[in-house]
């Protein structure tokens, strides 16, 4: 009979966390003394954080200067003309993963190696590859290899066989600048998932190779004195993270991100600035190239983001105000016995920033709109604060995350559709192993970020969730319904224990472990469920 109560003494964990402590050595000898360290905060990793670091995720890199003005050396040029004017930790451009590290690779600029005096390393010579005598025009190459092995002593919260998977992800990309104004960026990845008991091979885990990003941009300056700004137009393939988490990302913690088809409208200020976008999501293939534009999902909508205070280059504080509108429409959807066309509405709006040592991510959402016949009416709220517990970037800092997302309806043939659609939200808010979803939801959990060095930092969270509505289901993070959970009484769901452990030896090199301990509440055990442990440990290597 499985021990429930003390899952660490099954065996097939001890040869987990062996394989995954192997894994992961054979970058250590690839860290390099000669690269500049992040000054701070301590590197983030890929996935979203568990407490926010100094600025509330998703943070924004600043972007690279271009270097100082010369004009002797044709290695050295005057600042981008056509930089954005807005703060760049707000530009909606992806959160920050290390030195002119970001996220989504495609909003990375390394120009700013033109100047023969920046800071190099090994990986140098191919970020800025000058393709004219005098350097306008250049190329850049990044490539991205993570690797993770993990362990589930009870799958799905059900499944009485332990689970042990291998996820891979290569990905390369290629950025083309011709000038301050026109960019190109291709980018090609594939993820591979293999191990006992694995994960469905689905497309999101499985993907021989996929145009993952491809598009054009150009680039505009517009108005004069105080009123000047900067127009952005990109069309194409691309990532896409202009928003809450809550409801918008592009998903890291899967091999194959989200990548949306269409265009997009950015108008910078210096204390303001809008996007305008239509996508249609990738139809992501399991095979060779086999991905096509549309899956039968529209986005589309308005991001808006004023700067209330600060913000300013030495400031220690910075608070935005982003109101923002999404239309999306879903052309087949099922959310428990509800199937049809399903249409959302969602107005909202963001207030988030620092203010000294506290940090802070304030998001409210509405969503109306029709799910099939039937009228929507949902919303959400997500907040997200911490508190530094001393100065500067190597204090520990303190917080908590509360959340709630409505639900009902979905199980009714009449009446209002109460369930929220969290569209396209980080998987990763509640859990690391995608337990539960944003929808019939609320919680709170607090957090506690220990940096141990400028390279090391541990993150711990202990959170509890119940359901607001008791004639509703429980939700995993995918949107499917834990079977049996409307019909049992109860509104505690599961209590959440997560521990994060990041290490960053050098720019090119992030580690990290990871452990999850699920316990079911009553409304889970009550329908059949029971405890998972899962244990996880990640390597990406990056130039």
């Amino acid at each position: 009979m499985r021990n429930r109560t003390f899952p660490l003494r099954d065996r097939s964990l001890a040869g987990c966390v062996t394989i995954g402590l192997l894994v992961p050595g054979c970058a250590f000898a690839a860290a390099g003394d000669d690269a500049q360290p992040l000054p701070a905060p301590p590197a983030a990793v890929p996935t979203p954080q568990l407490a926010p670091p100094p600025y509330p995720a998703p943070g924004h890199a600043p972007a690279p200067d271009l270097g100082p003005a010369s004009g002797s050396n044709p290695r050295s040029t005057p600042r981008d003309p056509l930089k954005s004017p807005f703060p760049a930790e707000a530009d909606g451009q992806g959160p920050r993963t290390g030195p002119n590290y970001m996220m989504l690779r495609g909003a990375e600029d390394w120009r700013f190696l033109r100047d023969r005096r920046a800071k190099r390393d090994w990986a140098s010579p191919l970020k800025f590859i000058p393709l004219s005598d005098d350097g306008n025009v250049s190329l850049t190459l990044n490539g991205t290899q993570r690797s993770s092995v993990s362990l589930s002593t009870l799958p799905l919260l059900s499944d009485t066989r332990d689970r042990i998977e291998v996820l891979s992800r290569t990905a390369i990309g290629a950025d083309l600048r011709i000038g301050p104004a026109v960019r190109f960026y291709g980018e090609l990845a594939s993820g591979q998932i293999f191990g006992r008991n694995e994960t469905r091979h689905i497309a999101i885990q499985k993907n021989d190779l996929i145009v993952q990003q491809l598009f054009a941009e150009v680039r505009a300056p517009f108005g004069s004195g105080p009123g000047a700004g900067v127009a952005r137009v990109t069309v194409g393939r691309q990532e896409f993270f202009d928003g809450p988490r809550f409801i918008i990302s592009p998903r890291e913690n899967p091999n194959i991100r989200v990548s949306m088809n269409g265009a997009r409208l950015s108008m910078d200020w210096r204390r303001f600035r809008f996007s305008a976008f239509h996508f249609e999501p990738t139809a992501q293939g399991i095979g060779l190239l086999d991905d096509r534009i549309g899956n039968g999902e529209t986005l589309s909508g308005v991001y808006s983001s004023f700067v209330v205070a600060g913000a300013d280059p030495k400031s220690k504080s910075a608070v935005y105000f982003d109101p923002f509108y999404y239309h999306f429409v879903k052309d087949e959807h099922t959310l428990g016995r509800l199937s049809g066309k399903d249409r959302r509405e969602t107005y909202g709006a963001r207030l988030w920033g620092r203010l000294g040592r506290v940090a802070f991510d304030w998001s409210a959402l509405k969503q109306d709109g029709r799910f099939g016949v039937r009228q929507v009416d949902a919303w959400a709220l997500s907040t997200n604060q911490s508190v530094g517990l001393g100065a500067g970037s190597s204090a520990p800092r303190l917080g908590f995350h509360a959340d709630y997302a409505s639900g009902g309806g979905t199980f009714e043939g009449s009446g209002k559709v109460g369930a929220f659609n969290f569209l396209y939200n980080a998987t990763v808010i509640f859990s690391d192993d995608n337990y539960l979803g944003a929808i019939n939801l609320m919680g709170i959990a607090p957090t506690l970020t220990v940096p141990l060095s400028r390279k090391f930092s541990l993150t711990g969270e202990i959170g509890s969730y119940w359901r607001p509505d008791r004639n509703d289901a429980v939700y995993r993070g995918n949107s499917q319904i834990y079977a049996g959970t409307r019909n049992v009484r109860g509104r505690h769901v599961a209590n959440m224990a997560r521990l994060r452990a990041n290490w960053t030896p050098d720019p090119h090199v992030i580690l990290s472990g990871i452990v999850n301990y699920a316990e079911a509440g009553k409304v889970l055990r009550r329908a059949g469920y029971g405890d998972n442990l899962f244990v996880q440990t990640n390597m990406t290597l990056r130039f």
